[in-house]
């Protein structure tokens, strides 16, 4: 009957020490999953501070043309004369303006594709965080990346896109 007993008591003290191992087992998966998530988070915290600082420097930017093309505007008021003086001056600010609306287009164009390729990565950083909530452990295939689009092309009324057009009546 010791000897019965015995055998219980190993056999009592293996089915612990499994469910031991099971659970030092199952607490390291659950904290790699943890660990990737941090890491899944952080990286989505950069990402953000990245593209609100690239908006903030491309709209402070966009405003600084603006003012430059106001004032250009203002001193082409003020300091033209005569007509002569007044045509060679338009001739000069419509080139000026219209170099001013191709760099504003060019960088208004960047900004859209910065923005889109900073939803496509959040998105991207949702479906791997999820995957990793769901405990798949294998990364997202990366997709295919785009091609940049071409800046858009004016759509405003009387707005020539090459220099070679006939000026804009303004």
């Amino acid at each position: 009957m010791a000897n019965k007993a015995s055998t219980v008591i190993r056999a009592a003290g293996s089915a612990v020490t499994r469910e031991l191992d099971r659970l030092r087992k199952e607490v390291k998966d659950l904290t790699l999953r943890l660990e990737r998530e941090i890491k899944a988070r952080k990286l989505d915290v950069r990402l953000a501070a990245e593209g609100k600082k690239a908006r903030e420097q491309l709209t402070k930017q966009i405003k600084a043309l603006r003012e430059q093309g106001r004032k250009l505007a203002s001193e082409l008021k003020s300091t033209l004369g005569d007509a002569a003086k007044r045509k060679r001056a338009l001739n000069e600010a419509r080139s000026k303006i219209t170099d001013l609306r191709a760099k504003l287009a060019r960088q208004t164009g960047e900004l859209k594709r910065k923005s889109e390729e900073l939803r496509k990565l959040a998105t991207e950083s949702a479906h791997r965080a999820a995957e990793i909530m769901r405990g798949d452990g294998q990364p997202a295939t990366e997709p295919a990346p785009t091609e940049p689009t071409a800046p858009p092309e004016h759509s405003e009324p009387g707005v020539k896109n090459s220099s070679t057009d006939e000026p804009n009546q303004i």
